[in-house]
């Protein structure tokens, strides 16, 4: 049989064959469904319905017994606390011997029981909070050193965003009366803008070039430091990251332990025998793809940022330091260490703690006084001698430098103080004089003591500050957590030989204790050392890392548009126009050691926070100047994730709802922005005040 008639076979036959294969098929499976077991002969439907009966009766049955008592190898769950014997216990009356006085004064005698001194408790630090800081600070250049911002031409004049007009009010029922109103507020807004044109004038400086005016930032949002320029001192800015720690330590607490331990001792000296501070470590562990539990003694790691070495940096490396925002009563030398001389930025975040008032002791009481005297009634005359106001002269400041914000350092006194502060460092090891023990000597007793005193630590990442590399100093992607203690001097072996109580008036414990430290003592410094009465650490601190180069502000948020379809009788919502968001996008640039924000607009969800932009506007930190930077590119991982409101409220057609950015960074953490929060940096860092937003 040649092919063509193989081809003409199944041609002709082919749905025979279809036939036959089906047939088969069809065969087979009736022939392999015949050899299964039958489904009834194993299973009685009636059976099978007696058992499901029966478990549903066995369920319903009461089964407390077997789960209270156990079955088994089940433990017993029955309760052996006698609530009933508790209850009668808590009843019984508590004998109050122990809380009794074991030794009473009576007035005209002695009982010839001498007190022995004891070591009094002290309390660890406690509240541990931490900040990742990235900033510029100022610090001390050569008499000729420039510094890149200063190099940078003038920023150009910003172009004024042109107001809508508001829509005139129609006339209404009262006629020309409502027509007079809407003029009225009409020529009020024309003030508006006069004054603001008259601010814009100000604002551009006195000082001009060949260019035109020179672009000056406004000082009221200047919040930080602000750097003298003298002859000795040549303030240059300088970029860096660091860790600022916050504490209290329960002064009151530690107050009563020493009136506890020595108030009724023989010998009882105040100076001597009230706390005080004298030195302060701080500690820390990388927690890196671990857990705070899984640390280990060895892993903790003793900063050298103690009190001396940060008076040695601002002395020497800074170019004065931030005004005090705490309070005298709440700080103490040995705990509160020196606030860098940040510029531009606030400081005022990380430079308290919540625990610590913003108003000192006296300044409490007198509002207190005041409240108690408006409870009594107004006054009916108020005499020239009523005033608690102050006169000073034209142009001085009525707040003192400690708690100004964004005020002039003192600069021509801080290198005398500084001269004083590293001399008593340096006398803490060698003879100090006497002004420290005299200063003991002279100390009294503490009526109402404060409730914390503030403890104030860093740590910097010095090859970005400083440019020196320090092996403990923190790194950039790194997860540390922080513990600190503090020393107090010893009051039963203080630093001074001359304050040394006598060994018969201590309890023998101590007695044994100050012994020991008098036989190791050869040198001033041995006493120093062997003096300080160290407190417990305290517990580990939430997991810290140093800041990123990117901070970021939203500003307006502009809500999409929906369109509603009927789709089968149902709603079905079609997004026409995604909505959009202003965000102010500043990067720390370490070449030019400045933030350099940038205004990115038309972002949508999914957007990455990178831009490009021919130029930015830098403000220089030591003269305030604006200045024009080359062509500009950020890359950054951060991403939009979601945009939410911004739509018109109906009271009004000026204002619109909050709107919500959520943010997904570059170290894997969503955060939630809104524009309200975000309202005065957005507009600092975008200039809005001078484009006339």
């Amino acid at each position: 049989m040649d092919t063509d008639k193989i081809k003409g076979f199944f041609v002709y036959n082919f749905e025979k064959i279809i036939l036959v294969v089906v047939i088969g098929v069809s065969v087979f499976l009736i022939y392999s469904g015949s050899q299964q077991p039958v489904f009834t002969a194993d299973n009685d439907p009636d059976q099978l319905k007696t058992k499901a009966n029966q478990v549903k009766t066995d369920i319903d049955l009461d089964h407390n017994d077997v789960v209270i008592d156990g079955a088994g190898d089940e433990p017993s769950r029955r309760p052996t606390f006698d609530i009933v014997a508790a209850t009668d216990r808590s009843a019984t009356r508590v004998d109050d011997s122990f809380y009794r006085a074991t030794n009473k004064w009576v007035a005209g005698t002695q009982s010839g029981k001498k007190i022995r001194r004891k070591d009094p408790l002290l309390s660890p630090p406690e509240s541990l909070v931490l900040t990742a800081v990235a900033s510029v600070i100022s610090v001390q250049g050569r008499e000729d050193e420039t510094y890149a911002l200063m190099d940078l031409e003038g920023a150009d004049p910003l172009e004024k965003v042109e107001k809508k007009s508001r829509r005139k009010k129609r006339r209404n029922s009262r006629g020309a009366e409502g027509e007079e109103a809407g003029m009225g507020e009409e020529m009020m807004g024309m003030g508006e803008e006069m004054m603001g044109m008259g601010e814009e004038m100000m604002g551009m400086g006195d000082s001009t070039g060949s260019d035109g005016p020179t672009r000056k930032f406004d000082g009221q949002y200047d919040f930080g430091y602000r750097p003298l320029t003298e002859e000795k001192i040549n303030p240059v800015p300088t970029f860096g990251r660091f860790i600022v720690g916050t504490a209290v330590v329960p002064y009151k607490q530690i107050y009563e332990q020493y009136s506890l331990a020595l108030s009724d001792s023989q010998g009882y000296k105040p100076g001597r025998d009230t706390p005080m501070f004298c030195d302060m470590q701080v500690r820390r562990a990388d927690v890196t793809g671990k857990s705070v539990k899984d640390l280990k003694e060895e892993d903790w790691i003793v900063l050298r940022w103690d009190r001396k070495l940060l008076t040695e940096l601002a002395a020497y490396k800074w170019a004065g330091f931030a005004p005090e925002i705490i309070p005298d009563d709440y700080r103490d030398d040995a705990l509160s260490l020196w606030l860098p001389p940040v510029v531009l930025d606030d400081y005022r975040s990380y430079a308290s703690h919540p625990l610590i008032p913003k108003l000192s002791r006296a300044e409490i009481e007198k509002k207190a006084r005041d409240l108690e005297q408006d409870d009594e009634g107004p006054k009916l005359f108020n005499f020239d001698g009523d005033d608690n106001t102050e006169l000073v002269s034209p142009g001085s400041s009525q707040t003192s430098g400690g708690g100004a914000m964004g005020g002039m350092g003192g600069m021509g006194s801080m290198g005398d103080m500084m001269g004083d502060m590293m001399g008593d460092m340096e006398g803490m090891g060698g003879g100090m004089g006497m002004g420290m023990g005299m200063a003991m000597m002279g100390r009294g007793l503490d009526a109402n003591p404060p409730e914390y005193k503030l403890v104030r630590f860093y740590d910097f990442y010095t090859e970005e500050l400083f440019n020196t590399k320090i092996p403990e100093s923190p790194k950039p992607g790194k997860s540390y957590v922080y513990s600190i203690r503090y020393a107090v001097d010893d009051p039963n072996f203080p630093r001074f030989p001359a304050m040394q109580p006598q060994l018969n008036t201590l309890d023998p414990e101590v007695a044994t204790r100050v012994k020991e430290m008098m036989a190791a003592v050869t040198t001033i410094d041995d006493r120093t050392k062997l003096s300080k009465k160290w407190s417990e650490w305290s517990s580990p601190s939430e997991p810290v890392s140093l800041a990123t180069v990117e901070e970021y502000y939203v500003g307006p948020v502009k809500a999409g548009k929906m369109n509603l379809w009927q789709v089968d009788g149902k709603e079905v919502q079609y997004m026409r126009d995604l909505p959009t968001a202003t965000l102010a996008a500043c990067n720390f640039d370490a070449n030019i050691d400045a933030k350099v924000p940038l205004r990115v607009e038309q972002l949508i969800e999914g957007s990455i926070l990178s831009a490009k932009a021919e130029h930015a506007d830098v403000v220089d930190p030591i003269t305030l100047e604006v200045k024009k930077t080359p062509p500009v590119e950020y890359v950054s991982e951060t991403t939009i994730v979601d945009i939410d409101g911004g739509l018109p409220l109906g009271i009004t057609e000026d204002l619109n709802e909050p709107g919500m950015v959520l943010l997904f960074d570059q170290n894997g953490a969503l955060h939630l922005s809104d524009d309200v929060s975000d309202m005065e940096m957005y507009r600092i860092n975008s200039y809005a005040d001078e484009r006339g937003e």
